[in-house]
């Protein structure tokens, strides 16, 4: 019985071997194939891998640089010994760039008037955090709030400045700004939008 179930399977294979066509074995090879090229196929615009758009988070834009911002600024009032301005950083025209981050402290320094006196870092009450990065974009720019006092400590009259030196967080390039404020107890907030 082992012998005529033998004989049985090599006629059967002789048989597959000798049809002509051989479609079956073509398909299987085509099948086989053609799985692993569509998996391993180039991407084109009909194939297109990315399909999640670019992020546009803070983290992986460029910070902003040098010759990318205008600094300009705008009086708060004054209330009663206290004054305060507004910074505002604003993408330069014709510089190709689109949108750029900030955070951190800008550098504030006063200029013409007297002795050079430089901006203390503090947080403030604004919110603003140091840590917070702020994406400068057209028509959306960041902004910092400097602070001081129009007298001393001892009541003495503070240096009144006709210039501020500004310097955008992370930036080295200063830009020069007529302003009046005086010296007293200068300080400079975190920027924010």
């Amino acid at each position: 019985m082992f012998t005529v179930a033998m004989i049985g399977a090599a006629a059967l294979l002789a048989a597959c071997s000798s049809t002509s066509g051989g479609g079956s074995s073509t398909t299987s090879t085509s099948t086989t194939s053609a799985a692993p090229s569509t998996s391993t196929q180039a991407p084109g615009p009909e194939n297109n891998l990315e399909t999640t758009p670019p992020t546009s988070s803070a983290t992986e834009m460029s910070a902003c640089a040098d010759g990318q911002l205008v600094v300009s600024a705008q009086s708060m009032g004054a209330a009663m010994m206290h004054r305060g301005l507004r910074l505002t950083f604003a993408l330069a025209p014709n510089t190709g760039v689109t949108a750029c981050t900030l955070s951190g402290y800008p550098g504030v320094d006063t200029g013409t008037g007297g002795p050079v006196v430089h901006a203390r870092r503090t947080p403030g009450s604004n919110g603003a955090d140091p840590s917070q990065v702020v994406v400068v974009k057209t028509g959306a720019p960041a902004h910092a709030v400097v602070e001081a006092s129009a007298m001393g400590p001892n009541g003495t009259e503070c240096t009144n400045y006709s210039t501020l030196q500004i310097t955008p967080p992370n930036v080295f390039q200063a830009q020069t700004l007529n302003f009046d404020l005086p010296g007293c107890e200068l300080q400079v907030h975190p920027v924010t939008h």
